[in-house]
């Protein structure tokens, strides 16, 4: 039986980064980069008019007031580009190219003026409310990097340089499974002896944000045939939970290898999540979780989220943990390491964890309001070491 930390490397050595895809900038929000975005062009890549108001030539400007004949009209879009008069005025709007010999602009609302002729009436500054060329962004700036999530606030940026499709990873097709027969749908009645899937919801909602597409096939009969159908079928992920322990319909392990999975990994000393079982088959990768729920959605934590980070490019896709101390009234003992969610927060200074109060690997309402997961590794003859992983960290790219 592997280690916690033996479990973990098995499994992140045995994942591959997805193929590299060209998307549309308007579907890449939450991609990760799979290139550097270096601009090709100056943002703006002409001078342009911070105000609606007047250009007019620095060195033409008088003691304050004064006034200047209207040469012409320059609208955002406009293409003329208007001779430079000595001692005249252009009208022009925000956006819209300051002309060449024209270098400072006075909004609108500091002038009089009629069709013909403008009167300036506070002080003027030489070059205010122009934009140079590039004072955004200049051509070759490097915007961002390879391995860097796209900020849905990014995707004007990338359209601002011209941008219409960018390199991304994609993200994994997912196909997630529940075996039992005692399982039944939310929204049916339940007979004796069965019990509401709800694993399938946990692994589906906390992969929503990693993936490019999950399939439920919520309940897989606990027959070899079903097994093997599901086991058979081909997208990148498949996810099981149940049937991977010691029981007699618990054949998951067995049917993978005769569907042609390569087992890496079969237990692993953590509490929940011992029966945990990895194998891989070219290019798609199964995961075979625990069937009690909290066990579910604690593996599906720290094994499988890692996994899909991996695959899609996150740079620090391992779990960012953080050393604590339990508080006093907070004790779990086990002989593995122990993951178990908890509340986090700072006491006197210093970061304290305490665990859940249910203590069953099937009571999925241990969740309930806790900030995060709680690991803690037992040691011989000395005290356990704490740290701690926040959920916020975990279920987000």
């Amino acid at each position: 039986m592997k280690s916690y930390a033996e479990a973990v490397e098995i499994i992140s050595q045995a994942i591959q980064k997805s193929k590299i895809i060209n998307l549309p900038i308007e579907q890449s929000a939450n991609f990760i980069l799979a290139e550097d975005i270096v601009s090709s062009v100056d943002v703006a890549p002409y001078r342009n008019s911070a105000m609606d108001g007047f250009a007019v030539a620095f060195a033409d400007t008088k003691q304050i007031p004064f006034s200047l004949p209207i040469q012409a009209i320059t609208y955002a879009g406009d293409s003329d580009q208007y001779k430079y008069e000595p001692n005249t005025a252009i009208k022009i709007m925000t956006g819209a190219p300051v002309p060449k010999g024209y270098d400072t602009v006075i909004q609108v609302e500091h002038t009089t003026f009629d069709k013909d002729e403008v009167t300036f009436e506070k002080a003027i500054k030489e070059n205010q409310n122009v934009r140079q060329p590039g004072e955004d962004i200049k051509r070759d700036d490097l915007l961002l990097q390879a391995g860097e999530k796209i900020n849905p606030l990014y995707i004007g940026i990338l359209a601002s340089i011209g941008m219409d499709k960018v390199a991304v990873y994609k993200k994994p097709s997912v196909l997630v499974l529940s075996t039992g027969n005692e399982l039944v749908e939310p929204g049916n009645d339940l007979q004796f002896g069965q019990l509401y899937n709800s694993n399938s919801y946990t692994v589906r909602s906390m992969l929503a944000p990693f993936c490019e597409s999950i399939t439920v096939d919520s309940i897989v009969l606990d027959e070899r045939d079903s097994v093997v159908k599901a086991l058979s079928k081909n997208y990148d992920i498949i996810i099981t939970s149940g049937g991977v322990s010691a029981g007699d319909k618990d054949f998951i392990p067995e049917i993978a290898e005769q569907c042609g999975w390569v087992k890496k990994l079969h237990k692993a000393a953590i509490k929940p999540g011992k029966p945990l079982f990895f194998a891989k088959r070219n290019n798609q990768y199964l995961f075979g979780l625990p069937g009690n729920p909290l066990s579910t959605a604690v593996t599906c934590a720290c094994f499988v989220i890692p996994a899909i980070k991996k695959m899609i490019g996150v740079k620090d896709y391992r779990l960012s943990t953080t050393s604590a101390s339990l508080s006093k009234d907070s004790i779990m003992k086990s002989g593995r390491t122990l993951i178990w969610p908890g509340k986090i927060f700072f006491e006197d200074g210093n970061l304290v964890a305490s665990f859940a109060d249910k203590k069953s690997s099937a009571a999925l309402s241990a969740l309930l309001k806790t900030d995060g997961l709680i690991i803690q590794y037992t040691t011989d003859n000395a005290p356990p070491k704490i740290e701690i992983t926040y959920w916020h960290e975990i279920l987000n790219i």
